[in-house]
């Protein structure tokens, strides 16, 4: 875009010199052909001013369009951090929680079996103490009886 503008005001100063040249030559004399001289330098120099101003007004315009760009995406990317950020949170708050759950779990599922094995245990006495009880009153009844 720029070498386009440039372009075309080097055309346009061109332009401009060469109907200068032309429209001043033949009117006039010798004394003033140092006007005239005058006139075409002041001519080129509004042409390359020109040039170089219309150069700077499209470089500030991209360099704004460019500032405005990377603004945009700061914004975009702060909000993505955001946002990823507080999924990062929702998610260690939701792992804490199932972990959390998951150790009481174990807990009280190592609870059930230790009070299994007690009853298991505990039922195995009763019935070797039921069992050894009975031979005993069986034996004095036996005795009892044959005696």
């Amino acid at each position: 875009m720029v070498s386009v503008a440039r372009s075309f005001v080097k055309s346009l100063a061109l332009c401009v010199l060469f109907v200068l040249s032309f429209a001043v030559s033949p009117v006039l004399a010798a004394g003033d052909a140092e006007k005239a001289e005058l006139v075409t330098e002041l001519a080129v120099r509004d042409s390359v001013m020109a040039l170089r101003d219309s150069a700077c007004t499209v470089e500030k315009k991209a360099l704004r369009s460019d500032l405005e760009l990377e603004r945009a995406k700061c914004e975009n990317w702060e909000q993505s951090y955001n946002t990823l950020k507080k999924n990062n949170e929702t998610c260690a708050k939701a792992l804490s929680v199932a972990i959390q759950a998951s150790q009481e779990q174990a807990e009280k599922q190592e609870a059930k079996e230790k009070a299994d094995k007690e009853k298991d245990k505990s039922d195995v006495v009763m019935q070797s103490a039921s069992m050894a009880a009975s031979f005993g009153l069986g034996m004095l009844i036996m005795w009892l009886i044959l005696d």
